[in-house]
């Protein structure tokens, strides 16, 4: 099986740069996005979404894996609050549902987003294990809008739950790696 070739990979980058570039991401986030729900009154699509603003959520999703040390560090420094909606707009689900996940109530997402601050160790761990497994499920359908629908819709394998509703603890998200490695080896989940 092959595998997608990535974007604007960080892999060479210091983990402080990575976390940097990742604020940056942030920092350009929404323009187009904002106009086009703003003009439409829907939302997006994800894969319209990650292609008008990709925001660090998509580039958590689509860069280099940070791995050991620099993931701890990034971790522990917290991830801009405004990785919240960049998911949501990445899955193409509602700011609550990512949220929920996250376990940030949408009080203070609002409040640490207006404010330009980080969300807390246990949430920034949530969403990137939300990214690495949203990787791992691109990397086994060897296509991104059939892994993103496939985490956010029901799944027997899991008792009528979305994989992206189990990404909230590290059981849930073991569940899931398990179903997609026998997905990638064609043994039974």
């Amino acid at each position: 099986m092959s595998v997608p070739a990535r974007k604007e990979s960080t892999a060479g980058m210091p983990a402080d740069k990575r976390v940097h570039a990742a604020d940056a991401a942030l920092g350009k986030a929404g323009a187009g996005s904002a106009r086009k729900k703003a003009a439409t009154g829907t939302r997006p699509s994800p894969a319209t979404a990650k292609r008008n603003d990709p925001g660090a959520f998509g580039q958590i999703v689509s860069g280099a894996p940070l791995g050991g040390f620099a993931a701890v560090q990034s971790i522990r420094e917290g991830y801009p609050a405004a990785i919240l909606k960049a998911a949501s707009r990445f899955f193409g689900v509602t700011d609550a549902r990512i949220q929920a996940i996250a376990q940030v109530p949408a009080s203070t997402a609002s409040r640490l987003e207006k404010s330009a601050a980080r969300i807390d160790a246990a949430a920034t761990e949530r969403l990137y294990r939300m990214g690495t497994v949203t990787r791992m499920a691109i990397d086994v359908f060897e296509d991104e809008a059939a892994a993103v629908e496939w985490m956010r819709q029901p799944n027997r394998a899991f008792d009528n739950t979305a994989p992206l509703d189990l990404m909230d603890t590290e059981p849930g998200a073991v569940s899931v790696r398990q179903v997609l490695n026998a997905i990638a080896t064609g043994g039974v989940a």
